[in-house]
């Protein structure tokens, strides 16, 4: 009766922790966004971006996923209230553009974001020193712990 009760409480145990371990070889998917454009409008706590194009979305392994958002679908991951949203916990980004034929970049935190259907404004919550006309530009988004954001 021992013997079974040990290979009993032995398979339990491996099944447990065979749950455990594919839990974490599964991470949640997290999203990333690039939104680029051939102009923008940079001051220091905003910057405006013509919507030359949808928002490219994408995810990293184990999932590698890819989808377009349109300014008001990528605006509205803003007003979503739950704890691990962009509008509670606001999203790193790191800010390019050309200038003199010199890539430049700055890294930004995006407060808030507010579409048009033409533009998408960005509220930034850095203290840079931006105020230009920025050329070539592109945002890169970083989703982390914004899980699945709205993404179906």
């Amino acid at each position: 009766m021992n013997s079974i009760l040990s290979k009993l409480t032995m398979a339990i145990l491996s099944l447990v922790v065979s749950t455990f371990v594919f839990a974490a070889d599964n991470p949640k998917e997290e999203w990333l966004f690039v939104h680029t454009t051939q102009e923008a409008q940079a001051t220091s706590s905003t910057l405006v971006m013509p919507i030359s194009r949808d928002i490219f979305a994408f995810t990293d392994r184990p999932y590698r996923k890819h989808s377009y958002l349109t300014g008001d679908k990528f605006a509205s991951l803003w007003s979503d209230s739950s704890n691990d949203s962009f509008k509670v916990n606001p999203p790193n980004a790191v800010l390019t553009w050309i200038e003199e034929g010199v890539i430049k970049e700055v890294e930004v935190v995006i407060a808030n974001v507010r579409s048009d259907g033409k533009n998408i404004t960005y509220t930034l919550k850095n203290n840079h020193t931006l105020n230009a006309e920025l050329k070539d530009v592109s945002i890169f988004v970083d989703a982390d712990g914004c899980h699945y954001c709205g993404m179906d």
